[in-house]
């Protein structure tokens, strides 16, 4: 739900860079009508109710099994850019619900470079010789929410002759690395960095190097170690801190190995979720979740190969539920004083 709200929020922006946006979902076509005007959706939604549209696509989830009601039938999350003569130009795919691409990621697609907005949060630093470091953290204004994939930008400005490393590199030497240090609860894919220039080093070869201005993009995302939906107890704001590896060299000769370390804070806000007793860390949405919520129990039960199975699987998932995120169920302890 976060997702649909944060590109509501975003549509003046996305038709600027010339984007036309769909969403497609296994809800019901009622429920999908229902949440728009709740949250004023003005975009379209789509309601592939059977799942037919995400079959044709190949990307139905099969980690979800026959049995797991209501939930079988989701796709794997993911985004398609579609250029105007139908051609996918881009596109955007993760295992899970808490990877999912934001505005500002198919704006950056769309354009084919990433523009940081003011609103974003950044910190910088002087390295060795000079070199300048910075980051932002870049995506859906500038806070963290669960579910939302955002990018850390870290940019490197090396003064003229100054180059780093890519790797690989000989022995005695330091490629550029970044590492995720902190906060606990932070994740990410590997760092995303541009192209490097050959350099010839007599009685090494060629390695591969940066200079100029540098931009590295490191995906992330915040478990719920961060923002729980099913805790009350998310922090305000959370410091994000990368390290950097480096070793700067000129023609003549290397310097050397250094490690910088650079911090930013960053707001975490909730999430838009069910309206659901179980959900207290998320924002709840105004819908009448529990009636649509029922209507996809049905609906998954009648079309189920084994509907004992299927039923099975909805006891343990409300037993689950019950027993709470301490895994054990609240009136437990009273009952037991």
């Amino acid at each position: 739900m976060s997702q649909l709200v944060e590109l509501q929020e975003a549509t003046s922006r996305l038709a600027e860079a010339g984007i036309k946006l769909y969403a497609i979902s296994y809800d019901e076509l009622g429920a999908l009508e229902d949440f728009a005007a709740h949250h004023g959706i003005t975009y379209d939604l789509l309601s592939d109710a059977g799942s037919h549209v995400i079959r044709e696509f190949g990307i139905l989830n099969h980690h979800v099994t026959a049995e797991q009601v209501p939930f079988h039938g989701i796709p794997f999350p993911g985004t398609y850019l579609v250029d105007a003569e139908g051609n996918v130009a881009a596109k955007s795919f993760n295992a899970g619900l808490t990877q999912r691409i934001g505005a500002d990621g198919l704006i950056d697609a769309a354009l084919g470079e990433i523009l940081l907005r003011p609103e974003e949060p950044s910190a910088g630093l002087t390295g060795d010789a000079g070199i300048e470091f910075s980051m932002a953290y870049h995506g859906g204004g500038g806070v963290i929410r669960s579910g939302a994939l955002r990018t850390l930008v870290i940019r490197v400005d090396l003064p003229d002759g100054l180059h780093i490393y890519d790797q690989p590199v000989p022995d005695g030497m330091v490629a550029t690395t970044f590492t995720l240090v902190a906060p606990e609860g932070m994740r990410h894919l590997p760092v995303e960095a541009p192209p490097t220039e050959p350099l010839e080093l007599p009685g090494v070869g060629e390695l591969r190097v940066w200079s100029g201005r540098v931009d590295f993009s490191m995906p992330v995302w915040a478990t719920d170690e961060i923002t729980s939906l099913v805790r009350d107890d998310a922090p305000e704001q959370v410091t994000i801190e990368v390290e950097v590896a480096y070793q700067a060299c000129d023609d003549q000769a290397c310097r050397l190995p250094r490690r910088e370390r650079l911090a930013l804070e960053v707001l975490v806000r909730r999430h838009v979720g069910p309206a659901l007793d179980t959900m207290p860390g998320a924002e709840a949405t105004g819908m009448d979740t529990n009636k649509w919520l029922g209507a996809m129990v049905a609906r998954g039960l009648d079309a189920a190969d084994d509907r004992d199975a299927a039923v099975a699987y909805l006891a343990r998932t409300a037993a689950s539920i019950a027993d709470g995120p301490g895994g054990t169920r609240p009136d437990s302890s009273d009952a037991s004083a």
